[in-house]
């Protein structure tokens, strides 16, 4: 495979300076006028500078949205067919540290219904309590990185939590340009609006289509690990899908509403 080791825009500095380097050239191999030399001098220097310029400030070419979506999807996928195997179907639950006295919100998928109670999250598969799958929500990274470079605050109440979201997901993450957030008693609707990595959602989709609401991406999974310890209650994904026009992502929570309680 060919490796592309100069974009459009190196190149384009390149051939500026080249043609600077040119014009200086012809200007003293040839004698004309003082103002046809002065011309040339002047044309030099003016390709010279817009080259450097354009050199100084040419990055790497963007990386393809598509590309960056369809990176976790394997993995997502993969976890989804292991925990199948062991009898574990149900959706993911993001559990606040309350639920299970961990430093940080966990995911849990039980193998029946859960009404919120204390999980265990000493192992994987706890052995006692409820029975499921516990794992670190895929979005651990993401939070990690904002705590270290955005100084990321978790607020409890509604209304920061959704300005926190449209924040961190749309300003910060630059995930989808526009994020919608509705509050409805024990729902909770989160919309990305022309979600930039919607290709990985389409390839999920395609292969496993339940697969997103047992093992959410990072991006889902942001939301629900922010929503669970920002409310301090256990939040249950009830849906992850796309619109018909394959350019939004549409998200449903359930909070669980169980008396407050210490593992």
């Amino acid at each position: 495979m060919r490796r592309k080791l100069l974009n459009k825009y190196s190149i384009a500095a390149i051939l500026l300076i080249a043609a600077a380097a040119a014009l200086i050239a012809i200007a003293l191999d040839t004698s004309p006028t003082e103002f046809i030399t002065a011309a040339y001098v002047i044309s030099a220097m003016t390709c010279a500078v817009t080259g450097i310029f354009i050199l100084t400030f040419s990055g790497g070419e963007p990386v393809d949205p598509r590309f960056v979506g369809i990176l976790p999807a394997e993995g997502c996928i993969n976890l989804c067919k292991i925990a199948s195997d062991q009898g574990i179907n149900g959706n993911a639950y993001f559990l606040p540290s309350r639920v299970t006295g961990a430093a940080q919100v966990m995911q849990f998928n039980p193998t029946s219904t859960y009404t919120g109670t204390n999980v265990s999250v000493k192992e994987s598969f706890p052995k006692t309590g409820p029975a499921g799958l516990v794992t670190i929500p895929s979005c651990r990274p993401l939070i990690q990185d904002l705590q270290k470079r955005n100084a990321l605050v978790i607020p409890e109440n509604e209304e920061q939590i959704t300005q926190l979201l449209r924040e961190t997901i749309g300003e910060i993450l630059e995930l989808a340009p526009r994020v919608s957030v509705q509050w409805h008693g024990s729902t909770v609707t989160i919309t990305f609006h022309r979600y930039r990595f919607i290709a990985g959602c389409q390839f999920i989709a395609q292969e496993s289509p339940g697969c997103c609401t047992r093992n959410p991406c990072p991006a889902c999974s942001l939301c629900g690990a922010l929503i669970a310890e920002g409310t301090g209650k256990v939040l249950a994904l009830e849906q992850c899908s796309m619109s018909s026009s394959f350019r939004d992502v549409n998200i449903v929570f359930r909070i669980l509403h169980s008396p407050d309680s210490k593992p």
